[in-house]
C-alpha cells in the first residue's frame, strides 16, 4: 500500500476512533459509562449480600494509568497564542498503583498542551520520562498524519 493511501486509511481510522472516544466519554460524564454500571452492581451486591466473583475480579484490577485534565481558567483572560509566557503548566498527581503512571494534561488554547507524567522510582516497570517521550512521539505522529506543521519544541 502506498504511503498516501495508508495515511488516508490511518486518518479515517483515527477519526472513527475519535468519534467513538467522544461518545464513550460523554456516556461516562453523564453517568452512563461502564464505571457507573459497575458501581451500581457493586452497591446492589452489597445491599443484597450477594458475593459476585465477576465484581470481585473486575474491581480488584489495578488502575495502572490515572489521567485527568487540569483546567486552565486564566485562558479566558487573554490570548495564549499572543501571550504564551503567561501560561502556567498546572499541577500533577502521582500514580495510584506502584507500577503505574499519573498523567495530568492541560489544553492551553489551540496550539499548546501541557503534560505532567509521574511514576514511582521504586518500580522497575515504569519510567515517567520514557512515557512522556511516547506521548510526545504519538502527538508528532498524529500531526504528521494530518500534515500539521511542527511547532518549536
Amino acid at each position: 500500500m502506498e504511503g498516501s493511501h495508508m495515511k488516508a486509511d490511518l486518518r479515517d481510522l483515527f477519526q472513527k476512533a475519535s468519534k467513538k472516544h467522544q461518545n464513550m466519554y460523554r456516556l461516562a460524564m453523564t453517568g452512563a459509562g461502564i464505571d457507573g454500571h459497575l458501581f451500581c452492581l457493586y452497591l446492589v451486591s452489597k445491599y443484597l449480600g450477594v458475593s459476585s466473583p465477576f465484581l470481585a475480579e473486575v474491581l480488584s484490577e489495578p488502575w495502572r494509568l490515572s489521567t485527568s485534565q487540569i483546567p486552565q481558567s486564566q485562558i479566558r483572560m487573554f490570548d495564549p497564542d499572543q501571550h504564551p509566557n503567561h501560561l502556567g503548566a498546572g499541577g500533577g498527581f502521582g500514580p495510584v498503583a506502584d507500577d503505574g503512571y499519573g498523567v495530568s494534561y492541560m489544553i492551553a488554547g489551540e496550539n499548546m498542551i501541557f503534560f505532567h507524567v509521574s511514576s514511582k522510582f521504586s518500580s522497575s516497570e515504569t519510567n515517567a520520562q520514557r512515557f512522556g517521550n511516547h506521548i510526545r512521539q504519538a502527538l508528532l505522529d498524529i500531526a504528521d498524519l494530518f500534515q500539521v506543521p511542527k511547532a518549536d519544541s
